[in-house]
């Protein structure tokens, strides 16, 4: 008998030398990672059943053993021969083939209804002692209750005689129902939708694996898509750093990009003195810089891919400019990713080092962090919802009710962290400080204390002062253009209709500002006129 067994990069085939030994023909079959080739029209519908949160389930390594499944099983190579094991590669037999097959014909003959017969009778990683004679081999059906028992006799899809003319309805049934192999064949059998029967005794086992030490071997790893999203506002010295940084990660520099949103800055100095320094990474396609007027917390991190197509990343990651993350911060982020469910955000909640600088000096010290907001990281199911949060506060209120306690953002005060970490709550999400204690990396990801305080505006138009106004009827949103004057040069800050002269406290009154002309009325003088270049100044023309 032949047995086609799902074998990932650098796993062994565990059983091979007792299934050469027992006369079986083993082969490997390569795992497959193109999970969205999986349908996940069925779900919901079985909260009741699994008795948790199905979401819990859905986790990578479940998603890549089903596609596998659905591949092998269709694979046309297979199609004429009904008495095939598919299973994983650490199915191991106790029985011979010739007693194997002369037991199945028998079974196929008297339940031709039969989708499905399962070589072992529970999930068991150690061999039992077979039954004492051949003609003893027997099955029996598959005896699920309305609700999975959650035992070892649910357990497992290693080995498994699917006759040809079920395959397709097996297939189909991994590729739509949102939940691992084994629970799907479990609700199938409860509801009546597959026929399926087990032996009464374990004739396969699950023989323990010996080749998971390195991590990029694991079934479920693939190399996911990361948007990096940083909104930098007042530090260019940081941000030239942190880009220096997110550039030079372990990770593959094809499966990240960095978005960069620069606010309180002008764009006649981004264009001047940081893009010229990062020219090869945007020329390479792993770079954006772009400028925006400052806002609200939440508008400023969504900047950063805004009218941008970022359908096609997997991950979207809250980067702070001025923190310190280490180089394998990405790499331990994608590994965590095949660890947890599928649709789960993560983040960093534990100790963790906090730089503060007294008199100059670097001091760190070890602090405890509810949530680190920049190791936020979120699916593109989270970051649709910040955005249409952005537009419909009624959202930022909701949510933060159901979770604080009260109305408003209050409880929050001035920070867009935790409405967005209660977002990743209510779509699942887990903590990756774990992990990263395994695998011992002492510095992560830290926290600076030590920079000038950057005024954060509110989440919510109306509940809270944006930012340090210049009179009290500003509007949420600052502007910083750099202008060019026959006796100055200078930055300029603009709220709606007031502006500041940021080197001399000279204020004016904004007459026109578009994004290429610029009229003034100083209060010590009268107006003048500004027209902007290809750097993004703003020259003087009247």
């Amino acid at each position: 008998m032949k047995c086609i067994l799902l074998h990932a990069p650098g796993e062994t085939l565990e059983g091979f030398a007792e299934m050469k030994k027992l006369g079986f023909d083993c082969q490997a079959y390569p795992v497959s990672q193109q999970v969205q080739l999986l349908r996940d029209t069925h779900f919901e519908e079985f909260t009741d059943f699994l008795g948790n949160i199905p979401g819990w389930c859905d986790k990578p390594v479940a998603r890549s053993l089903r596609i596998s499944f659905v591949k092998m099983l269709l694979d046309p190579a297979f199609a004429e021969d009904d008495f095939i094991i598919f299973g994983e590669s650490d199915a191991t037999p106790i029985v011979r083939a010739d007693e194997l097959r002369s037991v199945l014909e028998r079974e196929m003959n008297e339940h031709p209804e039969t989708d499905v017969f399962r070589l072992f009778f529970e999930a068991s990683s150690a061999p039992s002692l077979p039954p004492s004679q051949p003609s003893h081999l027997s099955f029996e059906a598959y005896a699920t209750g309305v609700r999975t028992r959650n035992e070892p006799y649910v357990w497992g899809t290693h080995a498994m005689v699917i006759p040809a003319r079920s395959r397709s309805k097996v297939a189909e049934l991994f590729r739509n129902w949102r939940i691992p192999t084994d629970t799907a064949l479990e609700v199938a059998q409860s509801r009546n939708l597959l026929n399926i029967r087990v032996a009464r005794h374990n004739l396969f086992y699950q023989k323990p694996r010996t080749t998971h030490a390195d991590v990029t071997r694991l079934f479920s790893w693939r190399k996911r898509r990361m948007a990096l999203c940083l909104a930098s506002y007042r530090r260019p010295e940081d941000l030239q750093r942190q880009i220096y940084t997110m550039m030079n990660q372990s990770y593959d520099k094809d499966f990240f990009h960095l978005f960069v949103a620069v606010k309180g800055v002008s764009e006649f100095y981004v264009n001047t003195f940081i893009i010229p320094q990062f020219r090869n990474f945007i020329d390479d396609g792993r770079l954006t810089i772009r400028c925006f007027p400052n806002s609200n917390q939440l508008t400023n991190l969504l900047d950063c891919t805004r009218g941008l197509d970022v359908s096609e990343y997997d991950l979207f990651l809250k980067i702070d400019d001025d923190d310190f993350y280490c180089r394998d911060y990405l790499s331990t982020i994608n590994e965590f990713h095949s660890l947890i469910p599928q649709h789960y955000s993560s983040f960093f909640s534990d100790w963790s080092w906090v730089l503060y600088k007294p008199h100059g000096i670097a001091a760190p010290q070890l602090e405890p962090f509810y949530v680190f907001g920049s190791s936020m990281t979120v699916t593109p199911q989270v970051w649709q919802r910040l955005h249409a949060a952005e537009t419909d506060p009624s959202i930022i209120r909701e949510t933060l009710a159901r979770y604080c306690g009260g109305e408003g953002h209050a409880c929050i005060a001035y920070s867009e962290d935790n409405f967005i970490h209660k977002v990743m709550r209510d779509f699942g999400c887990d903590n990756i400080a774990p992990l990263v204690s395994r695998k011992g990396i002492a510095h992560y990801l830290m926290v600076q204390k030590s920079n000038a305080s950057v005024t954060r505006g509110g989440l919510v138009p109306g509940d809270a002062a944006s930012h340090t106004d210049l009179s009290e009827t500003s509007p949420p949103q600052e502007h910083v253009v750099y202008a060019f004057h026959p006796e100055w040069k200078d930055s300029l800050r603009i709220y709606g209709s007031d502006c500041l002269r940021v080197s001399n406290g000279d204020r004016a009154q904004v007459l026109r500002f578009t994004d290429s002309h610029l009229s003034l009325r100083w209060e010590k003088w009268g107006e003048e006129h500004f027209k902007k270049d290809k750097r993004g100044a703003y020259m003087f023309v009247s």
